[in-house]
């Protein structure tokens, strides 16, 4: 460069052996008289340029790191917001949970509570923090479970199980509480949470339900139920301890009158007082249970001898005989009881239930009040009502049954002006089946009414059978039952009858006892009214074997009395039966009713009964009762006499 030097000039130069390397070249310009001359410095720079190089790598390094390291602090930074921002929710989470929170440490003394916690337990978070949880001490008396949860959380992390607990104020709750170990970096478990859940809304309601699955809800006593599964539970033990147990079935005489008479709710207030009145019969340990209706059951377990249990079976025989106070009124009632014994009798709670329930029946037919142990010979009597049963199920749709009729006998006019339809089963299995084994069977399953509907319309249509034959008017009279008496629906099944077989209202009687109107006195009334303004007959059957007859006369629409047979069979050697006869005779007949004398079997008691002006007799001694045929063959001929 003209008129200046040169400095700091870099360049590179080629040596002798072929290489390139840096160098610096200063050149300065200098003057010797006119002689302009150049002084060059040249300088080798390669370390130089190695140590720049070295540097300038260095720099672009450390440039690197440091936006490396700057994100990986903007990541942090974001992801220590984030964490604390997701700790800020989850504790917002947790102290708007409706479930308690409760954070321990390793000595189960609290760390921190959430809100929840006061509002379940009661205990506010400063007097509670640095304490026990009121349900460890809770879970302290219970040693075994206590254990349970020291295992479940040290060993495997967690634990939880239903308990009550108490609050604050002593109120109970119940809770679900579930522990969670808390481990550090080490793994190692430092802490504990723990989340209470208030079930107890949940419990009452299982409560509730496993009560009114369980437990008969008038008298609070276990119902069929539970009482299957105490008998079922007691069995294997006393095989295991070879213990004896009893049972007893426990059937109330009379309650039927008492609830049908002074209503449902007297009924049931019995029945709640004589649920109170056998537990203070029984010993620790024993259960009463309602099976249904007047029916209890007794399961006495862990007996050494079956001679315990008759004392405490007269022990309620006693309690049942004292007056029941119920609002005003004063009610009597007894227990029948039935006893069977395990091993003894039967070694399944089917066969002891069976076998308790044959044995209460036997002590009703030895006059009830009174216990009776199961034997040998109920059993025979139970297998035969099981194979009654069986067959009355089918019996009606196979056309098993038959009506047989039992003419009557005007004594004044000698002429046959009426008869008693029967009932007759003859199975082709059992044969001819007796009227007092069957109708009792079908009253208790209920088919009574159903086959009581049969019997009403084919004794409607024999009437019509024999009017069209050219008989005389035979009025037919029909057993009702007090099934069929209490069915809303009979009138107008009688009406159908009626209707469907053409005849009047005066071909048809219907009898009923005494019991029956005692035991459905206003639907009695209704019904045997609305049937004697169709026009017809009512007669009062067993008239005298009841309590009080002569009210009914009044009370009640009846047209004929029937005089019992328990009377008429003794008429000719007993003065009593024959003062009674004569006495009902003449009160009848001053009412206008007729009177028919039943059970007639001799000469002397029709030679009587025509003395004190009987209206109608009925017996053997006149005719036993007749298949339909034979009763228009019988009826004809007696016709053709007159």
């Amino acid at each position: 460069q003209a008129g200046v030097g040169v400095s700091g000039c870099e360049e590179l130069a080629l040596r002798k052996d072929g290489t390139v390397f840096p160098i610096e070249i200063a050149v300065t310009k200098i003057y010797h008289g006119e002689q302009k001359l150049f002084i060059a410095s040249i300088h080798d720079i390669t370390q130089r340029k190695e140590a720049e190089k070295e540097i300038r790598r260095a720099r672009d390094e450390l440039e690197i790191r440091v936006e490396e390291r700057t994100r990986e602090l903007t990541q942090e930074v974001g992801e220590r917001r984030r964490a604390e921002e997701s700790l800020r929710l989850a504790g917002m989470v947790i102290d708007n949970l409706s479930e308690a929170v409760v954070i321990v440490d390793k000595k189960f003394n609290i760390v921190s509570v959430n809100p929840a916690f006061s509002l379940i337990s009661g205990y506010p978070s400063k007097d509670i923090v640095g304490k026990k949880p009121p349900f460890v001490n809770t879970l302290k008396d219970n040693n075994s479970l206590y254990k349970k949860m020291l295992t479940g959380v040290t060993k495997n992390g967690h634990w939880e199980e239903e308990l009550w607990c108490v609050r604050k104020d002593g109120l109970e709750y119940a809770a679900r509480i579930s522990f969670s170990a808390i481990t550090g970096e080490d793994g190692v478990a430092n802490k504990f949470a723990a989340v209470v859940n208030d079930i107890s809304e949940r419990k009452r309601a299982e409560e509730r339900i496993y009560y009114q699955a369980n437990f008969d809800a008038l008298t609070g006593l276990p119902n069929r139920a539970l009482f299957h599964d105490r008998l079922n539970s007691a069995l294997p033990i006393m095989m295991r301890t070879k213990r004896k147990l009893a049972l007893m079935f426990i059937d109330l005489d009379g309650f039927k009158l008492i609830n049908d008479t002074l209503g449902h709710n007297i009924g049931d207030l019995l029945l709640k007082e004589t649920a109170e009145r056998l537990n203070s019969c029984i010993r620790k340990g024993d259960t009463v249970a309602r099976l249904g209706g007047d029916e209890f059951t007794i399961i006495m377990p862990n007996l050494l001898d079956s001679h315990n249990a008759p004392l405490v079976g007269q022990r309620i025989l006693d309690a049942l005989t004292k007056p029941f106070f119920l609002r005003g009124h004063e009610a009597f009632v007894s227990g029948s009881i039935g006893i069977t014994i395990y091993p003894d009798d039967a070694e399944d709670a089917y066969d002891l239930l069976r076998n308790a329930d044959a044995a209460m029946y036997n002590a009703k037919d030895q006059g009830k009040a009174n216990y009776q142990f199961y034997t040998d010979e109920l059993n025979k009597e139970v297998q035969e009502r099981l194979v009654l049963k069986n067959g009355l199920g089918k019996a009606l749709e196979n056309g098993e049954f038959e009506l047989f009729y039992q003419p009557k006998l005007n004594l004044l006019e000698g002429t046959i002006n009426s008869a008693e339809a029967l009932m007759r089963w003859t199975s082709p299995e059992l044969g001819s089946i007796s009227p007092a084994k069957f109708i009792p069977l079908m009253e208790e399953t209920g088919q009574v009414v159903e086959v009581g509907e049969w019997a009403l319309l084919t004794a409607c249509r024999q009437h019509k059978a024999w009017l069209d034959a050219g008989l005389p008017h035979i009025r037919i009279a029909v057993n009702l039952s007090a099934r069929q008496l209490r069915d809303l629906s009979f009138v107008t099944i009688v009406e159908n009858a009626l209707k469907e077989t053409g005849i009047g209202p005066d071909g048809l009687e219907i009898e009923i006892t005494e019991s029956m109107l005692m035991s459905d006195s206003a639907k009695a009334v209704k019904a045997l009214g609305e049937l004697h303004d169709m026009g017809i007959h009512v007669a009062m059957d067993d008239f005298g074997t009841g309590y009080s007859s002569l009210s009914y006369l009044k009370k009640f629409p009846i047209d004929t009395i029937k005089i019992d047979q328990s009377f008429v069979a003794d008429i000719a050697t007993d003065k009593d039966d024959s003062e009674i006869i004569r006495t009902i005779i003449n009160m009848g007949q001053t009412l206008n009713r007729k009177i028919v004398a039943e059970g007639v079997e001799d000469a002397e008691q029709l030679s009587i009964l025509r003395d004190f002006k009987c209206d109608e007799i009925q017996g053997y001694f006149f005719s036993r009762p007749l298949p339909h045929a034979e009763a228009t063959k019988f009826i004809r001929e007696q016709a053709e006499k007159i």
